[in-house]
């Protein structure tokens, strides 16, 4: 969806959508502005015009800019948060190194690409896998800078001392 303005308009005022352009920093936001969302959060987002660098997952509602591609779920079937950062770390494994400014990333080539992931013994997608194995994840990056926390407060307790 999309407004149809141009970016000097789009952008002329501050607010708190974020709006999702062609970058591959700052999880692809380039601003934010006092406008309604076109799109909801809760969704993967790619730039067709950019590298695997550009492939977020966007947890709030915001307006797409030009070029920017949602992953919408299939089926109505809805994905966690953790379900998606987990699908979103095997999607740019499989974009990584495949395209740049000349070979263009298009919703094509998005939808023929395969992306295995964790299955039940029925067959069905292992969401709950999925969500335990992210979860997992953090945790251990929240021990890992604890840890750094602490050290760097012992640290600065040993050159107080001396």
């Amino acid at each position: 969806k999309s407004y149809g303005i141009t970016n000097r308009t789009l952008f002329k005022t501050n607010g708190k959508t974020p709006v999702v352009v062609n970058s591959s920093i700052g999880n692809g936001i380039g601003g934010y502005v006092d406008l309604k969302p076109t799109e909801k959060g809760n969704m993967i987002t790619y730039s067709d015009t950019t590298t695997w660098e550009g492939i977020f997952y966007q947890p709030n509602d915001f307006i797409g800019y030009s070029h920017i591609q949602g992953l919408y779920p299939l089926n109505g079937v809805e994905w966690s948060e953790n379900a998606l950062l987990y699908f979103l770390t095997l999607f740019k494994k499989q974009a990584l190194g495949r395209f740049d400014y000349a070979t263009k990333f298009n919703r094509k080539i998005a939808v023929d690409m395969v992306v295995e992931l964790p299955v039940t013994k029925k067959g069905d997608i292992d969401f709950t896998f999925m969500e335990n194995f992210v979860q997992a994840q953090k945790k251990l990056a929240i021990k890992d800078v604890v840890d750094w926390k602490d050290k760097i407060i012992a640290t600065t307790k040993s050159v107080i001392i001396k």
